[in-house]
């Protein structure tokens, strides 16, 4: 038992390539997140952060593992059933800002 408010366990999501084959998106990801902890997601491109993201948001699903946010699985529930958002941002949406600002 975990007290963690977000809990990946062995969360797996792949993608089918046109040529048939698979791409392994997330791999086996176990991730704990307590309330108030202060979380950050880094990675080169292709690395999974935002295939995560999705899957916790219900935009996809994993092919395995579990999803449970403070306590209960949401993994099998639709994104607009679930209590979580995510919005995704780009440095388009403030062109008028400096880094600094």
């Amino acid at each position: 038992m975990t007290d963690a408010l977000l809990d990946i366990r062995q969360v797996t999501k792949t993608f089918p390539t046109p040529e048939g084959g698979v791409v392994v998106a997330l791999d086996s990801v176990d991730l704990a997140i307590t309330e108030g902890e202060f979380f950050v997601m880094l990675g080169p491109s292709g690395c999974g952060k935002t295939s995560l993201l999705r899957c916790i948001a219900g935009l996809e699903y994993p092919n395995s593992g579990e999803i449970l946010l403070d306590g209960s699985r949401i993994d099998d529930i639709p994104a607009y059933d679930r209590p979580v958002n995510t919005v995704f941002q780009s440095y388009a949406l403030f062109p008028h800002m400096s880094v600094a600002q």
